[in-house]
């Protein structure tokens, strides 16, 4: 019978013994390229007035609405659901005292200037930047009225990215590339 010893002393010669074992790194790709990888822009998913609306209320209600508030802001998501969700903010509000109420409005306002994340084109070199596409309904809050979010000064003013089709538009191609009502 072979001893502790002994065993450990053969597994060690077996494997140095063998030929070393080559190995790759494994890239990312899509149809057969490298994706390139850009850095996120932190705070721009999390923006200062995601802490103001959990804080606005006491209870689980502004603690629900900043949860719920991060998914609009993302790339993929509909070009209303910013300004939907600013007006369930102003809806949720009148269910508290007049203060509350006033400091939830100048929450849901800010809320809706937010800049929302837009990806990159990664069919142009170099990578285009891009701008959100713009709600084309009326808000069913007034005091949203004209409001619109904020587009990052770095990007091409003159391209946009539509959640919809996941592509690119340039400007005026769509309804959605200008604010509503600005013909």
């Amino acid at each position: 019978m072979l001893s502790i010893f002994r065993l450990a002393f053969l597994a060690i010669a077996l494997l140095s013994a063998s030929e070393p074992v080559l190995g790759r790194e494994v890239w990312l790709e899509r149809n057969d390229r490298a994706i390139q990888l850009n850095p996120r822009r932190f705070g721009q998913n999390h923006p200062a007035v995601l802490k103001k609306l959990r804080a606005a209320c006491g209870g689980a209600v502004c603690g629900k609405l900043a949860g719920a508030a991060v998914t609009p802001l993302l790339a993929k998501q509909g070009e209303c659901t910013q300004q939907d969700m600013a007006d369930q903010i102003i809806d949720e509000s009148k269910q508290f005292d007049a203060a509350t109420q006033k400091n939830m409005l100048a929450i849901a306002i800010e809320y809706r200037q937010t800049e929302k994340n837009t990806p990159p084109d990664f069919k142009t070199k170099p990578p285009t930047l891009r701008n959100s596409v713009f709600c084309q309904k009326a808000p069913k809050n007034p005091e949203l009225n004209g409001l619109v979010q904020a587009q990052d000064p770095a990007n091409d003013p003159n391209t946009f990215f539509d959640p919809a089709t996941q592509a690119s538009v340039k400007l005026g191609a769509q309804a959605n590339t200008k604010p509503f009502g600005s013909a």
